[in-house]
């Protein structure tokens, strides 16, 4: 990664006014402001994730789409750098706390003028929406039930050279990381009659899982002719990260986790998880590619 850019992006987040958002945003819809403000420390921290994402993609007069943009944050913050970002986050209603806290932080943050495509983005059209050089999305692909129309349309409007890459978990590993819980995708009923009490405690997030596997994306981009390639290694820096992240650490708690985290890295496992085929590992990160000289595709 970038370490420049690294560091530029900690002090941006170092200097987001998160108390005073907080506090505006429990004011105006009666939510706790440190619940609040822990949600928008988590988004914070993701932030950090997605610019290991994309931080050897990035190029000075790319046009950049940035799907399930969330709260924002990364989005301003590659703004900030003088990148030509557009933010996709689908609205939710005027007053729900999540639109209300994006709205907090781009006004907050001088941000208002960050284009916001407040669209699902099954709807993204080359005609009203232009192409870009680079999309990517950090854990969205996986809440999107049409994810093979959302992809077509995100192909619709990647520009030819242009390349796209996700991030989300692989369920042909039965684990599902939001609950910490395990899971088997065609027996997701096996899951809630074992797991009810925590599942009851998030059932909108729940409900929004479509459990997609490496081997879907992979007859995804069989059937369009589009070359895709895997990062191998990403469950072994997933692991890494519960040492190294303590926010992380925190919202993957769940003794099943950090159990077997444990048992890895006391029988020296851990580094072997590095050789593993990327289809036998959680999470997956995906890039698909356009050449040059493709036409763009179109869905089933």
């Amino acid at each position: 990664m970038n370490t420049e850019l690294n560091q530029r992006l900690d002090d941006f987040l170092a200097s987001l006014p998160m108390h005073a958002i907080a506090g505006e945003v429990s004011g105006r819809i009666g939510r706790s402001a440190p619940d609040i403000e822990a949600m928008l420390g988590m988004y914070a921290n993701e932030a950090r994730a997605s610019l290991a994402l994309v931080a050897g993609h990035l190029e000075p007069g790319a046009r950049i789409l940035e799907a399930g943009a969330g709260l924002c944050i990364f989005s301003i913050f590659l703004k900030s750098q003088g990148y030509d970002i557009t933010a996709l986050e689908p609205a939710t209603g005027g007053f729900d706390l999540f639109s209300t806290l994006k709205q907090a932080v781009l006004a907050h943050t001088g941000a208002t003028d960050l284009p916001v495509l407040d669209i699902p983005a099954q709807a993204l059209d080359p005609a009203s929406h232009g192409r870009f050089d680079l999309i990517f999305s950090n854990n969205v692909i996986e809440h999107i039930p049409g994810w093979k129309e959302a992809l077509d349309a995100m192909l619709g409007v990647l520009s030819q050279g242009g390349r796209m890459l996700h991030s989300c978990p692989n369920y042909a590993v039965p684990y599902e990381p939001h609950f910490g819980i395990p899971v088997f995708r065609r027996l997701p009923g096996l899951s809630r009659a074992l797991f009810g009490k925590r599942i009851a405690s998030h059932p909108e997030l729940w409900q929004s899982l479509n459990f997609l596997t490496y081997g879907q994306v992979m007859a995804f981009c069989l059937q369009r002719g589009l070359p895709v390639e895997f990062e191998r290694g990403l469950l072994q820096k997933a692991l890494a990260r519960l040492d190294s992240d303590p926010s992380f650490r925190a919202r993957h708690s769940s003794p099943l986790l950090l159990g077997s985290f444990a048992l890895l890295k006391t029988t020296g496992l851990l580094k072997l998880l590095g050789s593993l085929p990327p289809g036998w590992t959680t999470p997956m990160i995906f890039t698909i590619s356009r050449s040059a000289e493709a036409s763009p595709a179109k869905g089933e």
